[in-house]
């Protein structure tokens, strides 16, 4: 429900790069930490990401403050990793054209940036500690640190350092690659696709009207704005859109359907599409992209804009197997999953959108042949590009192709009905101006409510709401994921295709019952992809990430058994996370670890690097040739013989990967208002009816029985059509039953609202 579209920022007739859209206003914050805390915490994040400079032994230089922050190496060894990553460098086609001088200055430049020195740096920094995810780390970090250093019987391995230490390091990494322009030049990673161009040369962009509020002058009172519609749907995401499209296009025009939205609107009309890497996480995903689970075992990923997942994820359009669709049939009581009906919704979706392959990328095709000589089954993973080729791997920064103010959690109002139900009679919350943060109460009257706020917030709003389910936030899967990344000698150019275009399937269901893992392509833009690979040391993080662009990555994800669950933190009322990696599904997780890297060796990989803190790289001899490679592994079979290869596999299995050191990441968020035959089951009706209210419906993948397996996106969308057509049939029942939208309050009638 955002006030207004962003605008133009340039009157530039022709513009040649996306056009810079800044950081999105937010609230004061008060002071989270003391000056000295601050202090503390850039301290360490620049240990994390330091400057590397070539000792200087002058009496000048040991007591120069700055100096003594950097990370000092004796001139050998410095010239040693200077040269080493010269020959990455020198190899880059774009870098040809640099006199060696030129390019020398630029990397020891870049060695011996320190981030910090970035004003951006510590406001990105203030803005992530900020987010209600990011107060919490703040938070314990000082209890952690008061353990650790004021116990001198504190165990250095405690769980509680070791999570704060992956979440500290974390942070440091991520901060650099989001404000790092030295390491942008050094790689040679382009800011913009450079197939981009303006709006005005691409395919017409749908244009969105919005309702305009203005502001009451300050003497006046405030007095709540009151809107009247048929049918209110809160969210904009993959749930939302397709249940809004089928309302609006089979109920009768006078039909008045309004969408609510607490994030900003973007449009790619206006060529701010694709965000840089600091203003798209800022922007487009939910607390800057940095939410971790209570105990900081796994990192979630949500979007959270005008459009949700469907401005940010990856295009993959994937349909459950069959053996999911099965259980949530037969096993969970919904045969609809295994209907015609349910076909028709998938195969609507996908023609909807134009889904179909694309040119695989380097990374893809490493996937796709690597799995063929061994004897995986995989397969091309159609895209939701409108039948067109994708030549960039930008999209999760919001597309410029072809995707599709600010508001504030609104709740519904609730009211007595028939056999003790609850009666929804609209929504109401809090609007909140774009600049300066003006707020005014909301009420929308209507006689439905649609929630589709995605899985970590469907569920507070409901609570929020008053409804006391006990399945509401809990039954929650994340499909966690593992990282697995190679290294090639030649130039892969990573940001360049599709980023999810291939799939490999074989261990899709290792226990028998539906549970595995599926090896896939990551997302390479650099402030998603890098943070995850292991960090040593500083020097060493710095000169490692410098062969960004000869580096693929990949995830191992796994369809979870088990569960964990969503709550509304008692001080924010945002979404909060609970959930650990179970050793059952680590193990599967563990499986693809090990298929991905024999993956690699297969494919030549000149570096294999697991994401698994402690277990050292696999790094091929210079003389172990591809040819050699290819003798270690017996003819287009999976076999693989090379004994040091196998060993190191045998250490990868022995090292494990346990929580919390080990980087777990999700994308993909399901279950907290899980659809249930009985309701006790869960939390929403076969038709997507919440049990035991009237007009209130969940349309999201918080209804999905239990995880997926595959990519969320067209599933989502599938059962977003189902519920949306039943909420259809209720609204025109309603219609001719002579109901006025909102309905009239009956005798006796209670109602329950909240705060968010």
């Amino acid at each position: 429900m955002e006030g207004q579209e962003t605008e133009r920022m340039s009157t530039s007739p022709v513009a040649t790069r996306p056009l810079s859209v800044g950081l999105p206003w937010v609230p004061p914050s008060g002071e989270l930490l003391t000056k000295s805390q601050w202090r503390t915490v850039i301290a360490i994040l620049n240990t994390v990401v330091p400057p590397v400079c070539r000792e200087d032994t002058s009496a000048k230089a040991s007591t120069n403050r700055a100096s003594l922050a950097a990370f000092h190496l004796p001139a050998v060894e410095y010239d040693k990793m200077v040269h080493k990553i010269e020959q990455h460098v020198a190899a880059s086609p774009d870098k040809a054209a640099l006199r060696s001088h030129e390019q020398k200055a630029l990397l020891e430049a870049y060695l011996a940036e320190r981030p910090s020195d970035n004003p951006l740096f510590t406001e990105l920094l203030t803005r992530i500690v900020s987010h209600p995810a990011g107060q919490e780390t703040a938070a314990s970090a000082g209890a952690v640190f008061a353990e650790v250093y004021l116990d001198s019987g504190a165990p250095a391995r405690s769980p509680p350092f070791r999570s704060l230490f992956k979440s500290m390091t974390s942070l440091g990494k991520l901060l650099l690659f989001r404000t790092s322009t030295l390491f942008y030049d050094l790689s040679g990673f382009p800011p913009a696709p450079p197939t981009w161009a303006p709006s005005s040369s691409t395919s017409p962009h749908h244009q969105y009207s919005f309702l305009q509020f203005s502001p009451p002058p300050p003497a006046s009172p405030s007095t709540p704005i009151t809107i009247t519609a048929d049918i209110v749907i809160i969210g904009s995401g993959c749930g939302a859109a397709i249940a809004a499209h089928r309302l609006a296009t089979t109920l009768p025009p006078t039909t008045r359907i309004l969408v609510l939205e607490k994030g900003y609107q973007f449009s790619a009309a206006s060529d701010i599409f694709p965000m840089t890497q600091a203003d798209g996480m800022e922007n487009l995903f939910e607390s800057g992209a940095v939410i971790e689970a209570d105990d900081g075992s796994i990192n979630v990923t949500a979007g959270s804009c005008f459009g949700g997942g469907g401005t940010v994820n990856w295009s993959a359009c994937l349909q459950a197997q069959h053996f999911v669709r099965c259980e949530w049939s037969q096993q969970r009581g919904l045969p609809y999953f295994e209907s015609a009906a349910y076909q028709a919704s998938l195969d609507g979706v996908f023609k909807h959108m134009g889904a179909g392959a694309v040119t695989p990328n380097h990374g893809n095709a490493v996937l796709l042949e690597g799995a063929r000589k061994l004897g995986y089954e995989a397969k091309m993973v159609p895209q939701n590009c409108g039948g067109a080729e994708h030549e960039d791997g930008y999209c999760t920064l919001g597309c410029w192709k072809r995707r599709w103010g600010r508001s504030r959690g609104f709740l519904f109002e609730e009211g007595g009905g028939k056999g003790g139900k609850k009666v929804v009679r609209g929504v109401k919350g809090v609007w909140t101006m774009k600049e300066g943060g003006k707020e005014m109460e909301v009420v929308v009257r209507a006689r439905q409510v649609v929630v589709s706020c995605g899985t970590l917030w469907s569920p507070v709003v409901l609570a929020n709401s008053g409804l006391k389910n006990p399945q509401i936030g809990k039954n929650l899967y994340l499909h966690p994921t593992n990282f697995v990344s190679g290294f090639f000698d030649e130039d892969v150019r990573p940001w360049e295709g599709g980023a999810l275009t291939s799939v490999v399937s074989s261990f899709d269901n290792l226990d028998g019952k539906g549970h595995g893992v599926r090896l896939e392509a990551m997302n390479m833009m650099p402030a998603f992809c890098l943070p995850f690979l292991n960090w040593s040391s500083g020097a060493e993080y710095k000169t490692l990430v410098s062969k960004y662009r000869h580096m693929n990555m990949y995830i191992a994800i796994t369809r979870d058994r088990d569960t964990g669950y969503i709550y509304p933190d008692p001080l924010t009322g945002f979404p909060r996370v609970a959930y650990t990696p179970s050793a059952f599904d680590r193990a599967h997780n563990l499986v693809g670890i090990v298929s991905l890297a024999k993956i690699l060796y297969a494919q030549g990989a000149s570096e294999i690097h697991p994401s698994l803190p402690g277990l050292r790289p696999f790094v091929c001899s210079k003389t172990n040739t591809t040819a050699q490679k290819q003798s270690h592994t017996t003819n287009e079979t999976e076999e693989i013989t090379d004994p040091l290869f196998l060993a190191w596999l045998s250490e990868l299995q022995a090292h494990g990967n346990k929580t919390p050191v080990t980087p777990f990441g999700s994308a993909h968020q399901v279950g907290t208002c899980r659809m249930s035959a009985t309701e006790r089951g869960g939390v929403v009706d076969p038709r997507g009816g919440v049990w035991g209210t009237e007009g209130l419906y969940v349309a999201d993948a918080s209804v999905f029985p239990s995880a997926s397996g595959v990519n969320p996106m067209v599933t989502t969308m599938a059962i977003a059509d189902y519920i949306a057509q039943g909420t259809g049939r209720d609204c025109l029942a309603a219609a001719a039953a002579g109901a006025g939208a909102g309905g009239d309050k009956g005798e006796g009638e209670r109602a329950a609202t909240a705060k968010l």
